[in-house]
């Protein structure tokens, strides 16, 4: 346990420190006015700028619709008030020279924390969800044994819950998104990515059915308890939708390569689980039903 406990401020002091070096800076976007020089506008890359407006004023690859590989168009950044140039200048959120100066000199800690609760939160989701998947798979087995992973996995997803927590509502005190209590704890409410950030509320909320059912496991019957921890692969995909389409760390090209990675892993290694899970089913259910040659 005190392992565990320090894993998780291992995990909390190295992500605070890799996100508190990474401040968000929103970009002043240009007012000139483009010169076709009698050429037709013409946008070759589909992103919402014409290619002369693309080489003259925002200079961003006229042949790349994301010329930063942020994941959002450069059309799309510089309607947002956005630098298409910035893999860090996040579209929605809002323009530093619309802040007052005593709020752009302000140190977002909100922002920071919920960052860095988000990072550790889906971790520990991960690892718990690993811990889980070791106990049905052979060769998983042997390197964890099945009593220690599964109360290791029940108290690391207590913790994934509570960082959750923190990740949403610490960002009612977040003066540049401008979340209320309404928009963090129910869904579909935000007006920012609004279905992205659904799946985050959802998500927490299947995580806390799932950490209540796993410690109120004894006053359960066992078919009500595994049919509510079906509701697993329901949490993974959700959370995985919303870190990977809203997380702010996840816009850079190696997190978000280490990201998708370590997800494939732990999907195949889902599907390995229920392949064995019906394979034994299916020998249960042969070993129960008599052979009709031996009634014979």
């Amino acid at each position: 346990m005190k392992k565990l406990i320090m894993l998780v401020a291992i995990l909390g002091i190295f992500s605070f420190g890799y996100v508190s070096a990474q401040q968000d800076v929103a970009a002043n976007q240009p007012s000139l006015m483009v010169d076709y020089i009698d050429e037709v506008p013409v946008d070759s890359d589909l992103d919402g700028l014409t290619d002369q407006a693309e080489i003259q004023i925002y200079h961003t690859d006229s042949k790349n619709p994301d010329t930063d590989s942020d994941g959002y168009y450069d059309g799309t950044e510089i309607l947002s008030v956005a630098d298409p140039l910035d893999a860090d200048s996040i579209p929605g959120m809002p323009p530093m020279s619309d802040l007052s100066t005593s709020a752009t000199q302000e140190t977002p800690w909100a922002w920071y924390v919920s960052r860095v609760s988000g990072l550790v939160g889906f971790i520990l989701l991960y690892i718990s969800i690993f811990l889980a998947l070791t106990i049905r798979v052979p060769f998983l087995r042997k390197l964890f044994s099945p009593l220690y992973a599964l109360n290791a996995h029940g108290w690391i997803a207590l913790q994934a819950t509570i960082f959750a927590f923190i990740h949403g509502t610490v960002l009612i005190f977040d003066k540049f998104m401008g979340f209320n209590l309404f928009d963090v704890f129910v869904p579909f409410a935000a007006n920012y990515e609004r279905t992205l950030v659904a799946f985050g509320t959802i998500s927490f909320y299947l995580m806390v059915i799932l950490v209540v059912t796993s410690y109120a496991r004894k006053y359960l019957s066992f078919k009500i308890w595994r049919a509510v921890h079906f509701l697993n692969i329901v949490l993974y995909f959700a959370t995985i939708m919303h870190a990977l389409y809203l997380g702010t760390d996840l816009k850079i090209s190696l997190v978000r390569n280490i990201f998708i990675i370590a997800n494939v892993f732990l999907i195949a290694l889902m599907l390995v689980n229920m392949f064995i899970l019906i394979r034994q089913n299916i020998a249960r259910k042969n070993a129960v039903v008599p052979n009709p040659k031996q009634i014979q």
